[in-house]
């Protein structure tokens, strides 16, 4: 009880924090979405004709799995900031607000007149979050970025190879979702500083930052064993042997000796014996060398029974394995369904903002935040439709109803644009969290 009690102080933390979230795509999204987890107001700005986001997928009423995973709890307002009344509505909600995320291609803001110095003019305290692709500056200033891209630029790709050695993309979006975590954390660091001294923070946090703290253990590894790097990349071998998946007569198993004693145990489940008096395999270091014998060894045993035979044996043992799940299989997961990892929510599933009950919703399922209590407010904290809260928002800057509707009119703020404006290269929606549907001036 304690414990449960403890959480949802957590869960409360960050309560009365005020968050703007500019930013498109995941890394970004996902960085205000965890601080609303925490119990921050976020409110998302976004161009009129919605995040890029939106359309990555299968796209239901202005959404998509992208933009309800990464946005729930959110409110949206939809405007062009472009215009000056559009500027002057974000420098409105700045003034009242604690943090702003934002992931335009670095330069983009500053054009825009929502860059750090621009916009800490009007508050001192914010805490100003850039995300990129390549940082702020560098070589790799202009370029193109996404999860994909830095990903292959870090060797990320590599390190996670197909079997054939032939280097492979690792979903989901690795390189957006640890930029977002990192940026989250980052965010909590600025505020903790903030109590301290009084001032807000410039925060930058790219993806290749982020994949390269992600790969700390392989960058070590690499100079680790003989004090150079090789000439010849490979894929980063086990640190340990047997680990991986393998083959059982209807499925899969993932199996891992961390130890001698666990190394121990394998041999007698497998009925290998003979692998114990083998002086080639005494230590881990020395299984190491024999990698690819003991390997072949484990799957010509593990196929000779079921998953299910082989799940029984195991779990009579302190040896590492599990059985390789499919999505259904995770659903149905004993250990899932005893946390309560998975909550629910209802999703609309067109475009039309819910007046009442949502019979028109989809039910989702979506797993919290770890270490923080289950969410327990209202099944409604869904994500946001395109713009859904702009006059919301507006209200509460005191805009009056005519003020609000001469903005419609003008295109300041207002319903999806379906059309958007996309010759402009900052308007290309890609993965990743260096690009803006905001256009601004080419580059030439």
């Amino acid at each position: 009880m304690a414990l449960l009690r403890a959480l949802h102080m957590i869960h409360k933390a960050y309560t009365g924090l005020r968050v703007l979230d500019i930013s498109q795509g995941i890394a970004g999204p996902y960085c205000a979405q965890m601080l609303q987890q925490l119990g921050a107001e976020v409110v998302k700005i976004e161009p009129r004709e919605g995040d890029w986001s939106r359309t990555m997928g299968l796209a239901r009423g202005g959404m998509t799995a992208i933009s309800i995973a990464y946005n729930r709890g959110k409110r949206s307002i939809a405007l062009d900031v472009r215009h000056s009344e559009g500027l002057a509505i974000v420098q409105a909600l700045v003034a009242q607000s604690d943090v702003l995320v934002q992931s335009f291609r670095p330069g983009v803001a500053q054009r825009l007149g929502i860059g750090y110095e621009q916009l800490s003019s009007h508050n001192p305290k914010l805490v100003y979050v850039s995300i990129s692709g390549f940082g702020p500056s560098g070589p790799y200033l202009t370029r193109p970025a996404t999860d994909s891209v830095a990903q292959a630029i870090t060797g990320f790709a590599v390190a996670n190879a197909a079997a054939d050695g032939t280097p492979r993309m690792t979903k989901p979006y690795m390189a957006d979702i640890s930029c977002g975590m990192y940026a989250a954390q980052a965010v909590g660091a600025a505020l903790f500083a903030r109590e301290r001294q009084g001032t807000g923070a410039h925060l930058d946090v790219s993806l290749l930052a982020s994949l390269a703290a992600l790969q700390n253990i392989l960058v070590i590894d690499r100079l680790w064993g003989d004090g150079h790097a090789p000439q010849v990349a490979t894929t980063p071998k086990a640190a340990t042997v047997p680990q991986g998946i393998s083959r059982t007569a209807d499925g899969h198993i993932v199996l891992a000796a961390l130890s001698d004693a666990m190394f121990a145990s394998i041999c007698e489940l497998l009925g290998r014996p003979e692998w114990l008096a083998d002086p080639r395999m005494a230590t881990a270091s020395d299984r190491l060398r024999v990698a690819a014998e003991i390997q072949a060894g484990v799957a010509d045993a593990l196929r000779t029974r079921t998953t299910a035979e082989w799940t029984r044996r195991f779990s009579a043992t302190d040896v590492l394995y599990a059985q390789v799940n499919d999505f259904n299989d995770f659903l149905a997961d004993p250990q899932v369904a005893h946390l309560g990892l998975l909550q629910s929510m209802l999703q609309p599933t067109s475009q039309q903002i819910p007046q009442g009950p949502e019979s028109t919703a989809h039910q989702l399922l979506f797993a919290g935040l770890p270490g923080v209590a289950p969410d327990a407010r209202p099944a409604g904290e869904r994500a946001p439709l395109p713009g859904e809260h702009t006059r919301q928002i507006l209200q509460e800057l005191a805009y009056s109803e005519e003020h609000i509707a001469q903005l419609e009119q003008a295109g300041v703020v207002g319903p999806l644009a379906h059309q958007a404006d996309a010759k402009n290269e900052d308007t290309i929606p890609t993965y990743g969290a260096a690009f803006t549907s905001i256009p601004s001036t080419p580059r030439t």
